[in-house]
């Protein structure tokens, strides 16, 4: 547990344009099999937030169209970011402490990896 997150993060990380429609945002997930996407900025590409499966299920429920809703409108804003090299034990708190299931990894603002909850079950199966 004292490796760094780097060692487990993913680095070929999918992420989506602020702009982009929430419609978009599902068929990302869908096609890639993922629960959460990183948001970012269009001209900096700075992470701004992240769109969860739990995102959707709430704008789902207020019945907004998701080809009318844009990805920055429903992401969480400022997530839960740890450099590459925050040992695995330190990111696992965080984890909890903060009650997240996804953590980006980045250096300087901008997205080098994600770590889920999964990757921590795996990690030990």
């Amino acid at each position: 547990m004292h490796d760094p997150i780097s060692s487990m993060m993913t680095t070929q990380t999918i992420s989506v344009a602020m702009d982009a429609s929430v419609a978009q945002v599902e068929e990302m997930m869908r096609k890639h099999q993922i629960s959460a996407l990183p948001v970012i900025d269009n001209d900096e590409g700075a992470i701004i937030g992240i769109v969860s499966v739990r995102d959707l299920m709430r704008l789902h429920a207020e019945k907004r169209d998701p080809g009318m809703v844009r990805a920055w409108e429903i992401c969480t804003y400022k997530p839960l970011e740890m450099n590459p090299e925050a040992s695995v034990s330190d990111v696992a708190k965080m984890m909890v402490e903060k009650g997240v299931h996804h953590v980006l990894i980045s250096e300087k603002k901008h997205l080098v990896g994600i770590v889920s909850a999964l990757d921590f079950v795996k990690k030990h199966i």
